[in-house]
C-alpha cells in the first residue's frame, strides 16, 4: 500500500483499519523490529479547520504523556508533508463494540474487570484534570476478539477536556468547542450525563462515571438504560427517567462481588452529578 504523504520515520503502512468523523487509522509495521502499531491520521477535510487540528493535537500530546496500563500508548507523533497531524498508537485489533454485538449479558466477572480496568484508567485521566467525555463501547480498545482472554484499553481522547493551563501551553484554538448541529455538547448520545446535554464545557469528572455505569448496565443487561430514535427524546430520558433497574435487580441478592456491582451502578447513574463516586472509588470497589 503506498505510503502517507512524506511517510513516517520506520513506519510502512499495510492498511487501511477504519475511518471515523474526524480521522482514518491505518494498520502499519514498525521496520525496525516488526511490531504492529496502528496510525492515526486527521481527515484531510479537516486539516483546514484549527480547532480540530488543535483537537487532534491536543489528544497526541496527551497520550504520549500518560502511562497507564489500561490507557492505549502512543508510540511517535508528528505531521505529514501535507500538513495533517498523525499519531502511531500502539496496535489494538478490536474493541469493546464488537464484543457487545449481540445483546445478550456479559458474564458477571468480564463485567467487573472490564468496569476495574476503566475505572483505574478514568482515574488517571482524572488526577491530571482531564475529563473524557465520549467513553463508550467503540472507545475500549482490546487485544482479542474474546472478551475473557483480551487485555483491554482506553482510547480516543480527541474529545478531552483538558486543564486550562495545558490549553494555554499547547496552541490558542485548543479551548474551543466545536459545534455539533444547533448545540455545544460533545460525546455520543447513549453514554451522555445529564449535564453533558447542556454543554462539554463545564462538564467534569462525574460525566466519565456516568458514561461507564452505562457501559456497565449494557453488559449486565444486554440492553442501553436508555434508548430513542430521536436525540431530543433520548435526552429526556437522561434527564428524567430512572434506568429500568429491574432488569438487574436480581444482582442485589447475588453474591459479594454482584451486589457491590450493583450498589456502584446505583451511583454511578445518579441524574446528579454531585452524587456519583469518583472513578478511583469505584476502581477500588470493584477490583476488591
Amino acid at each position: 500500500m503506498s505510503e502517507l504523504p512524506g511517510g513516517i520515520a520506520d513506519i510502512e503502512i499495510t492498511g487501511r483499519a477504519g475511518t471515523g468523523g474526524m480521522s482514518e487509522v491505518y494498520r502499519a509495521r514498525r521496520v525496525s523490529d516488526g511490531a504492529p502499531v496502528a496510525v492515526k491520521v486527521l481527515h484531510d477535510m479537516w486539516r483546514e479547520v484549527p480547532e480540530l487540528v488543535a483537537r487532534f493535537h491536543n489528544e497526541a500530546r496527551l497520550l504520549s504523556e500518560l502511562r497507564h496500563r489500561h490507557i492505549v500508548a502512543a508510540l511517535a507523533r508528528g505531521t505529514l508533508d501535507d500538513g495533517r497531524p498523525y499519531l502511531v498508537l500502539e496496535w489494538m485489533p478490536s474493541d469493546l463494540a464488537r464484543a457487545l454485538t449481540d445483546r445478550e449479558p456479559v458474564p458477571l466477572g468480564h463485567a467487573r474487570r472490564v468496569g476495574a480496568a476503566l475505572a483505574s484508567a478514568l482515574a488517571e485521566l482524572h488526577a491530571r484534570g482531564i475529563v473524557h467525555r465520549d467513553l463508550k463501547p467503540a472507545n475500549v480498545l482490546l487485544s482479542g476478539d474474546e472478551l475473557a482472554a483480551a487485555e483491554l484499553k482506553l482510547g480516543d481522547l480527541g474529545l478531552a477536556k483538558i486543564p486550562a493551563a495545558a490549553v494555554a501551553s499547547a496552541s490558542p484554538a485548543t479551548g474551543h468547542a466545536v459545534s455539533m448541529g444547533a448545540r455545544s455538547s460533545l460525546g455520543t448520545g447513549d453514554y451522555m450525563a445529564p449535564e453533558q446535554w447542556f454543554g462539554a464545557k463545564t462538564v467534569d469528572a462525574a460525566a466519565d462515571v456516568y458514561a461507564l455505569g452505562v457501559l456497565l448496565f449494557r453488559m449486565l443487561s444486554g440492553r442501553l438504560p436508555f434508548a430513542a430514535e430521536h436525540e431530543r427524546e433520548l435526552m429526556v430520558l437522561h434527564l428524567f427517567e430512572s434506568p429500568p433497574w429491574e432488569l438487574l435487580e436480581h444482582l442485589a441478592h447475588d453474591t459479594e462481588g454482584a451486589r457491590a456491582l450493583y450498589a456502584c451502578l446505583r451511583v454511578m447513574l445518579d441524574k446528579s452529578a454531585a452524587q456519583r463516586p469518583s472513578a478511583a472509588a469505584i476502581a477500588d470497589a470493584l477490583a476488591s
